[in-house]
């Protein structure tokens, strides 16, 4: 990159004092919002300021609050973890928690005054905020589907040992929301893997395993897929240089699938050496004067695959080995019951874009009371209660049923395949709807494939409110994005097992129309598809597709 002047964002990250900025003493005011430098360090924490745009129109001033993210590595919690999470959903925000895309779990409409008491009572829980957003490593994601498969193994120790290791060190933290000491000096404390400035842009990692996709290893930063035989871990193979954002008007910004990069060892210092050894290059080429070009893939773009392996073996001080092939058959969640590994059952729910709210979240809360379960969140914003036995079977069912949640056999397939991100009214970024209306658009999507003859065919719908891209509508076979008030790009030709970007096929849409437009290929795709061929395969090989450019 050449020599320009840093972003804004890297000045006030290099003068935060190690992400202390002034956020424990905006919290001791009357004022229900932050100042704009608290509220760029505050990310870091997990916290983002926003405000409820429904009510711009109507009222004189803007109406504070924050979205509160806690990061789950692999989506994993007990049943105690859960009931506290659920219980503090009852006391602060608007009485929801969300499932993210990323195994995280969101908070919304939190105010400044809660800030604490919700972040104190997290971390007691053995959980944290800190890292769930901002210019670091995220949450680490990992498919830990406890399903019984023989080229399956438990590889959460990986993800903890990463996720623990690539935490920020600062104590800022600590002494903001749990009260603990300041540093004696805080020139003395080190971020050795970040720096002063942190990273360019956020980082994201995740391992799968092979053949089965359901964590979406390509739009990753940085992915491991374990090469497992006789239940033990033998290797992995590595790829990086994936992200699905892109941003209006910057034609340089696209979404980007990840590259095979190389192969490594089982051990769990191999691992963590590649991790920090990826970072590092993020770090140190990663573009910090233009904010919307700063991602990892972008170094790709730049230099090369081969010049990211050269500088990647050089860091790690040994040569590459080639990576391993990587086919993929799978990318649905295991919804519904499925016998676990080492014994027993586990239940798939779908959540609907992830919202855990009312009937469905007292039904959830109902099932861990009585069965004692632990939980897992999905990267596809669905939820597994995990270690039940023969009879507790009958106790998920009835409850379940009594709170009205559908069997997912119930639901029509566009819908049980389904993604979006929150956008209107919460996200600062969003231009369009996408959670609110994203079950009338899969309603009518899904007409169109039953009048086609085609009501069983299963179709993987994402949708967002921006071209950012959280619910990852570049890798769906149908991906509908915000790109302007009220009017949608339609992009069409993922993969259904998410290793292929879509293309943009129809740019500024309204949403009324979107099912109506799709009609014609629907039919068409009856009549001339091969036998077996997905959607997205189809509309791949048979209709021209535009660039991202």
């Amino acid at each position: 990159m050449p020599d320009l002047k840093p972003s804004p964002a890297e000045n006030l990250k290099s003068q935060s004092r190690r992400l202390r900025g002034t956020i424990a003493e905006e919290l001791q005011t009357e004022s229900p919002q932050f100042s704009k430098p608290a509220v760029g360090l505050l990310k870091f924490h997990g916290i983002y300021q926003q405000d409820d745009r429904d009510l711009r129109k109507s009222q004189p001033d803007r109406v504070y609050s924050s979205m509160v993210r806690i990061g789950i590595p692999g989506g994993l919690v007990s049943s105690k973890q859960y009931l506290e999470l659920d219980r503090l959903a009852g006391e602060v925000g608007d009485e929801t928690l969300r499932i993210t895309s990323r195994q995280d779990v969101q908070y919304h409409y939190v105010g400044k005054r809660n800030l604490k008491t919700l972040i104190r009572a997290v971390n007691e829980a053995g959980l944290s905020t800190l890292a769930a957003c901002g210019d670091v490593v995220r949450n680490v994601t990992y498919d830990s589907t406890p399903v019984a498969a023989p080229h399956r193994a438990d590889i959460m120790e990986y993800v903890r040992l990463v996720a623990c290791a690539l935490k920020p060190k600062s104590r800022a933290y600590v002494e903001i929301w749990l009260d603990g000491e300041k540093a004696a000096s805080i020139e003395e404390e080190s971020e050795p893997l970040y720096g002063d400035a942190y990273l360019p842009r956020k980082f994201k990692i995740a391992f799968t395993f092979p053949g089965e996709n359901l964590i979406d290893i390509y739009s990753n930063d940085l992915g491991f897929v374990p090469r497992v035989g006789n239940g033990e871990v033998q290797g992995f193979t590595v790829l990086a240089g994936g992200g699905m954002g892109q941003s209006n008007g910057v034609k340089l910004s696209h979404p980007r699938m990840a590259d095979p990069v190389c192969s490594i060892g089982p051990s769990k210092e191999e691992v963590l050496a590649m991790a920090k050894a990826v970072v590092s290059i993020h770090r140190d080429f990663g573009n910090r004067s233009n904010r919307r070009l700063a991602r990892l893939k972008y170094v790709l773009d730049e230099r090369g695959l081969d010049w990211f392996k050269t500088e990647l073996s050089s860091r790690l001080g040994a040569p590459l080995a080639p990576s391993e092939p990587l086919s993929w058959r799978r990318q649905e969640d295991y919804l519904g019951w499925n016998e676990q590994a080492g014994g027993g059952w586990f239940y798939g729910l779908r959540v609907i874009s992830g919202r855990l709210k009312g009937a469905i979240r007292a039904a959830v809360r109902e099932v861990v009371e009585a069965t004692g379960c632990d939980v897992r969140f999905t990267v596809q914003q669905n939820l597994l209660f995990t270690g039940l036995n023969e009879d507790q079977r009958t106790i998920v069912d009835q409850a379940l049923a009594r709170h009205g949640v559908a069997d997912v056999k119930a639901l029509p397939p566009v819908l049980r395949q389904s993604m979006a991100c929150p956008a209107l009214p919460t996200c600062g970024q969003a231009i369009t709807e996408s959670e609110r209306v994203l079950p009338s658009l899969a309603e009518g999507i899904q007409a169109e494939l039953n009048a086609a003859g085609l009501g069983e065919q299963p179709v993987v719908l994402r949708m967002t409110g921006c071209p950012n891209g959280c619910a990852r509508p570049y890798t769906a076979e149908i991906g509908i994005v915000g790109e302007s008030v009220e009017l949608y790009t339609i992009y069409l030709g993922g993969s259904p097992v998410a290793d292929r970007l879509a293309r943009p096929w129809k740019r500024l849409v309204k949403l009324g129309e979107i099912p109506a437009i799709l009609r014609p290929l629907m039919n068409e795709y009856k009549s001339t598809r091969t036998p077996g061929e997905p959607f997205g395969d189809w509309c791949a090989r048979s209709l021209e597709l535009g660039s991202y450019s």
